[in-house]
């Protein structure tokens, strides 16, 4: 497992990328996102997930169980853990599931190689203009529910990297 960092510190500069994530996660900033939750950790550390941790920021009372996942995580990416009542401060709200991390973004999956790859039967979903991030993260739900290949989106459509990062296994923008 690579080396924890304890935070007990709010105002840590080195943990600023995770303060106020409500506001700031929607933005899509440069490339970055704030995921949040267990499943969405385990794609983003995945084989063939085409986004990085920049760092990850973990309740102290969750590291024993994610210990196996922890132990996949380059070693150049800091992991920090903190007691809950800091991770609430720095997130300025309760933040239940304790499991964040800071994502880089890939460059974009070509939509036409991207199809080209999948069966002739592929489902794919395709989403024009669709500008509400709840509504974008039901439908990589029910994609993922379904087993959709892919998720195609309009530049009009709200950026699906938002704080929970639900889209991270299938988003492809067109």
């Amino acid at each position: 497992m690579p080396d924890i960092i304890p935070i007990d510190d709010p105002a840590d500069p080195r943990i600023a990328a995770y303060a106020g994530v409500r506001e700031r996660d929607l933005v899509g900033r440069r490339g970055e996102f704030i995921a949040e939750g267990e499943v969405v950790l385990r794609v983003l550390l995945g084989p063939f997930s085409r986004f990085a941790p920049a760092s990850l920021l973990i309740a102290e009372k969750r590291l024993a169980r994610l210990a196996p996942m922890l132990e996949t995580v380059a070693p150049q990416v800091p992991v920090y853990a903190a007691g809950q009542a800091v991770m609430d401060a720095v997130v300025g709200f309760p933040i239940h599931r304790g499991i964040l991390a800071h994502g880089l973004a890939g460059p974009p999956a070509d939509a036409r190689a991207l199809l080209a790859g999948l069966g002739p039967r592929a489902v794919v979903l395709v989403l024009f203009g669709v500008a509400n991030h709840d509504n974008i993260g039901g439908m990589f739900r029910n994609a993922a529910a379904f087993g959709a290949a892919a998720v195609l989106l309009d530049g009009a459509c709200c950026d699906p990297l938002l704080r929970n990062g639900q889209s991270l296994q299938l988003f492809t923008p067109v």
